[in-house]
């Protein structure tokens, strides 16, 4: 017993069981609203889904390293803007450097004369990381204005860590097919 190729998309099997059930025992009613609730779910899933990574937002999206770009954008700002931007940013990082220092000491010296929850620890270590990823990121966009140019976040880390630290970042398909033709 084949099914016919017709136009209609297959029902979700939510929509299949409560089917099922229905036919059997009018338990329609009881079905509809776990068949919406399971539908607004499916949906939901579906909406907040993380988009996939993007790995040319790694080596940076513009042939030129984006200077052309933070030129149109700071074409509209002063250098005193552009200066209080910058000095903001460093502001916002070493607050952040701080917040995290204090999260990572207030831990062995709350365990020790304190007597803190372990429910207390892992919210200072969740409080460190939200601190330490925040002021990378305000480094990160200091570092665009010191640099003059949107770069990427590989040279973002190539400048700031020490120069014997290697990162490796997967080579792009457009590499790829450039490096295979150069070497015909």
């Amino acid at each position: 017993m084949a099914r016919e190729n017709n136009d209609e998309p297959k029902k979700s099997r939510t929509r299949r069981a409560a089917g099922f059930f229905a036919r059997r025992g009018r338990v329609d009613k009881a079905f509809e609203a776990s068949k919406l609730g399971a539908d607004f779910i499916g949906d939901l899933a579906d909406r907040v889904r993380p988009k996939p990574l993007d790995p040319k937002g790694l080596t940076g999206r513009y042939e030129d390293g984006g200077i052309q770009r933070f030129q149109e954008m700071a074409r509209s700002m002063s250098e005193t803007e552009l200066d209080r931007q910058y000095e903001g940013w460093r502001t916002q990082r070493a607050c952040f450097q701080y917040a995290g220092l204090v999260a990572v000491l207030a831990i062995p010296l709350g365990l020790l004369f304190f007597d803190i929850s372990r429910i207390f620890v892992i919210s200072l270590i969740a409080l460190f990381l939200f601190s330490m990823f925040r002021a990378v990121r305000a480094d990160f966009f200091a570092w665009i204005i010191e640099q003059g140019r949107f770069g990427g976040f590989y040279d973002y880390m190539t400048s700031r860590l020490p120069r014997n630290m290697q990162i490796i970042v997967p080579t792009r398909r457009r590499d790829q097919i450039q490096n295979r033709e150069r070497d015909r």
